[in-house]
């Protein structure tokens, strides 16, 4: 992924980019080639501040062999059904549990890489 990846500009502007097939309207993610649903490569890009979404289920990571978690941990971690359609794995906001809904943000995290983030 680089700084010209869609998804890349608009974290950095605290925004999300969901593809979306513009043949039968499915929302995609992850980013992919052709349309999961339809097949079809007619992908746009869709830019938005934030996406509603309900949590699916959390853990939370104690460890990581990754040293830029290190710092972090314990990370509380979610899959998060988007309104939009597809299933998402987030960081996930203290005291939201299975079932609340939520507001999914992307930024960049420390390494420059789009995150998501669910409050």
């Amino acid at each position: 992924m680089t700084a010209a990846d869609p998804r890349h500009a608009a974290a950095a502007r605290g925004a999300i980019a969901l593809q979306r097939c513009a043949e039968c309207g499915a929302a995609l993610y992850p980013a992919r080639e052709a349309c999961a649903r339809c097949q079809s490569d007619r992908l746009e890009w869709l830019v938005t501040p934030d996406l509603p979404g309900t949590v699916l289920a959390r853990t939370v990571l104690r460890h990581s062999y990754e040293p830029r978690f290190r710092a972090d941990l314990p990370l509380a971690l979610a899959l998060v059904r988007l309104d939009a359609g597809p299933v998402a794995v987030c960081f996930l906001a203290p005291g939201r549990a299975p079932g609340d809904p939520v507001r999914v943000t992307a930024r960049l995290d420390a390494a420059a890489h789009p995150v998501l983030d669910a409050a």
